[in-house]
C-alpha cells in the first residue's frame, strides 16, 4: 500500500515539474523533441495509414509546432533482450536514442507477454532500467514516461492479457517507482475503447487518437478542445452596386457556397454589402476569385455594427500580386452585423469587369481555424474526372483533409487523405463519375481541433438514371456519416449485400450506449439512417454497425466502428 501510494505522488509531481519545464521551453521558442518507443501498437500496424494515424503521428498534430515526435515503433519488437524480437537491435530505436529527444515514451510489454518470451521474465525489470538509463545518459537528459499496456481484449498471436495484468503492469510500476519516472496508463484508458480494437491487440485510427489523447493530456495538462468554423457569410443578405443585373451574375452568388456561382461587377469601385441579420463576433476573411489565376484584384473590408458606420478591417488596395486565386486575412476579434467588399481595382489588365466566386466571413473561435478548402474540376468525361483540391491555411498549424464517397453504386468508403504545413498543398485528384464526394478540412492548434464546414462535389452527369446503378452492394460497407462535424443531425450510410440483421447504435467517449438506431433484420440494399442529438452536449461520439449474416459466401458477423463529432 504505500508503494502504491508513491508511485501516485510520483505520477502527480514528476507531470507538475515536466510541464514547467516545458512552458519554459517554448518560452525561449525552443522546439521540444519527443521520441515515442514501441511495438506494432505505436508503428500504427492496423491504421489507415501509420504515417499520419499512428498515435505519434496524431499526439505530433495535437501538440503543434513547437513539437517534433519521432515514431520509433517498431512490430512484433519486445523490451526483453532475450525475447524472440528485441526493439534494442533495431535501427529505428538507435535513431530514436540519436534523436536526442527532451521526453521517451516507452510503451512494451505486449510482445513480452507470449510463452516463449516470458520464460525469461526475471530479466525483464533489469532490461527495462537499462532502457531508462540508456536514455538518461544521453545529452538532453530527457524525462521518460513509462507506458503501461492497453488491455489484450483477445488472446491472440501469443499476447495473453493475464501477464500483462498480473505481471507486467505491475513491474511497470514499480520500476517508475524505483526510476523516477511518470505514468502513461493506457491499460485503464482503453478499457472503455475495445470497439476500436479491431483485432483485439492494436488499435484502429481512432484508437490510436484516443492514446494519443492521453499523452497529449499527460505532457501538458490539457485535453483536447473541439470546434468548427462557421461562415457567418453564407447564404446571408448581399446588396450590391456595380453588379451586372442578372440572376446568374447577382450578389448573392457571393455568399452561396458555389464556387462555379460567381458575383461580377462592372467598374471601380464595385461594392458588396453582406448582413448577418445580428452581431456576429468575426476574425478570419477569405475571398475567393475563382479560377481568374491573373486576376491580381485589388480590395479593400469593412465591418459596422450599424449601418453606415464602417471601420476598415482589410486594406489591400496596393495589392500587387497578380496569381492567387484565393486570399486569407486574420484579423483581431471584430464585432459586426455588416462587412462590406469593395473591388477598388485590379493589377492584371482584364477591363473593368470582375468576377469573384465567394466570400467567407468566419466566426472567431479563440484565434484556432481549420484549413480553407478549395476544388477545382480540370477535366470529366463519362466515367472519370479529375479535380484540383488545395489547402489555404490562415497561420501555420498541423491539419488533415478527410475524404469519403457519401454516395455510390457499392457505398465503398473512399478513405483519407492527409496534408501538412510546410509539403505541397494541391493535389490531384482522380475520381469516378457517379458519386458525391464530402471534403472537411481539421486542424491542430495549441491543443485545439478545428474541424471546417463541409464542400460537396456531385460528380453525378446530368441525365444519369440512378435507378440503372447496382441495388445489391457486393459487400458490408459502414460509410463516414455526413456531415460530421454536425449540428443537431448527422446521417449514417452503410450497405448490405445480404438479408441480416442489423445493430447500429451511439456510444459516447467513455464507451456508454447512447442510443440505438436500427435493431432488425434488414433486406440487402443501401440505407441511410439520421441521428438527431438535439438534446446530446457538444463532443466526440462513436457509431457502430453490427450486421449478422446468416446467408451468402461471408456469412458471419461484422463490427466496426467510426468516429462523429457533435458541435453545438
Amino acid at each position: 500500500m504505500k508503494k502504491n501510494g508513491l508511485v501516485l505522488l510520483a505520477c502527480i509531481l514528476i507531470p507538475i515539474v515536466f510541464n514547467i519545464f516545458v512552458v519554459y521551453a517554448k518560452t525561449l521558442g525552443d522546439t521540444v523533441r519527443v521520441v515515442c518507443v514501441g511495438n506494432s501498437i505505436t508503428a500504427g500496424w492496423t491504421t489507415i495509414n501509420a504515417t499520419s494515424d499512428a498515435y505519434p503521428a496524431q499526439l505530433g498534430s495535437m501538440l503543434g509546432n513547437n513539437w517534433i515526435v519521432y515514431n520509433s515503433g517498431v512490430s512484433g519488437r519486445t523490451m526483453l533482450r532475450h525475447g524472440d524480437y528485441p526493439i534494442w537491435n533495431e535501427a529505428k530505436f538507435k535513431t530514436g536514442l540519436a534523436f536526442n529527444p527532451d521526453i521517451v515514451t516507452i510503451l512494451l510489454g505486449t510482445n513480452d507477454s507470449k510463452s516463449w518470451n516470458w520464460i525469461y521474465k526475471d530479466e525483464f525489470v533489469n532490461d527495462y532500467k537499462s532502457m531508462i538509463d540508456t536514455f538518461r545518459a544521453l545529452p538532453s537528459h530527457p524525462v521518460v514516461w513509462l507506458g503501461l499496456p492497453a488491455p489484450a481484449f483477445r488472446d491472440t498471436l501469443g499476447i495473453r492479457d493475464s501477464i500483462i495484468t498480473t505481471d507486467i503492469i505491475p513491474m511497470i510500476q514499480q520500476i517508475a517507482l524505483d526510476k523516477d519516472c511518470p505514468i502513461l496508463d493506457f491499460n485503464t484508458a482503453m478499457k472503455s475503447y475495445a470497439v476500436f480494437f479491431t483485432d483485439g491487440i492494436h488499435p484502429n485510427t481512432t484508437g490510436s487518437e484516443a492514446m494519443a489523447e492521453v499523452v497529449y493530456k499527460a505532457l501538458t495538462g490539457n485535453s483536447i478542445i473541439r470546434v468548427q468554423d462557421e461562415n457567418c457569410a453564407a447564404n446571408k443578405t448581399v446588396t450590391v452596386s456595380g453588379s451586372i443585373d442578372s440572376t446568374i451574375f447577382g450578389g448573392n452568388n457571393l455568399v452561396d457556397g458555389i464556387r462555379t456561382t460567381t458575383w461580377t461587377t462592372t467598374g471601380f469601385p464595385s461594392q458588396a454589402i453582406v448582413d448577418f441579420g445580428s452581431i456576429q463576433k468575426v476574425d478570419f476573411f477569405q475571398l475567393d476569385f475563382g479560377n481568374y489565376v491573373n486576376a491580381g484584384y485589388q480590395y479593400q473590408i469593412e465591418t459596422a455594427t450599424t449601418a453606415g458606420v464602417w471601420s476598415m478591417a482589410i486594406d489591400s488596395t496596393a495589392r500587387k500580386d497578380t496569381t492567387a486565386v484565393f486570399v486569407l486575412a486574420k484579423t483581431d476579434s471584430i464585432q459586426a452585423r455588416y462587412v462590406r467588399l469593395t473591388i477598388t481595382g485590379a493589377v492584371h489588365p482584364r477591363g473593368d469587369t470582375v468576377s469573384i466566386a465567394e466570400l467567407r466571413i468566419v466566426k472567431a473561435n479563440g484565434g484556432a481555424h481549420a484549413p480553407a478548402i478549395i476544388i477545382k474540376k480540370i477535366s470529366a468525361n463519362k466515367i472519370n474526372a479529375i479535380y484540383s483540391l488545395s489547402l489555404f491555411w490562415p497561420r501555420s498549424a498541423k491539419g488533415a483533409v478527410m475524404t469519403y464517397q457519401r454516395i455510390g453504386p457499392n457505398g465503398t468508403f473512399l478513405g483519407t487523405t492527409g496534408f501538412k504545413p510546410g509539403s505541397s498543398s494541391t493535389v490531384s485528384q482522380y475520381i469516378k463519375v457517379g458519386y458525391v464526394y464530402a471534403y472537411c478540412a481539421e486542424s491542430f492548434l495549441d491543443g485545439v481541433e478545428t474541424f471546417s464546414d463541409t464542400l460537396l462535389v456531385d460528380t453525378n452527369p446530368t441525365g444519369v438514371d440512378k435507378t440503372e446503378l447496382p441495388t445489391i452492394p457486393a459487400r458490408i460497407v459502414l460509410q463516414q456519416c455526413y456531415p460530421n462535424p454536425f449540428n443537431p443531425s448527422t446521417n449514417i450510410l452503410f450497405t448490405l449485400p445480404s438479408r441480416s440483421f442489423v445493430s447500429l447504435k451511439i456510444f459516447d467517449l467513455l464507451g456508454r450506449e447512447i442510443a440505438t438506431i436500427v435493431s432488425e433484420e434488414m433486406s440487402a440494399g443501401s440505407y441511410s439512417k439520421q441521428w438527431i442529438a438535439a438534446n446530446m452536449p457538444s463532443g466526440v461520439y462513436f457509431y457502430q454497425l453490427q450486421v449478422r449474416q446468416t446467408s451468402g459466401e461471408k456469412a458471419g458477423t461484422f463490427t466496426e466502428t467510426k468516429k462523429l463529432v457533435l458541435l453545438k
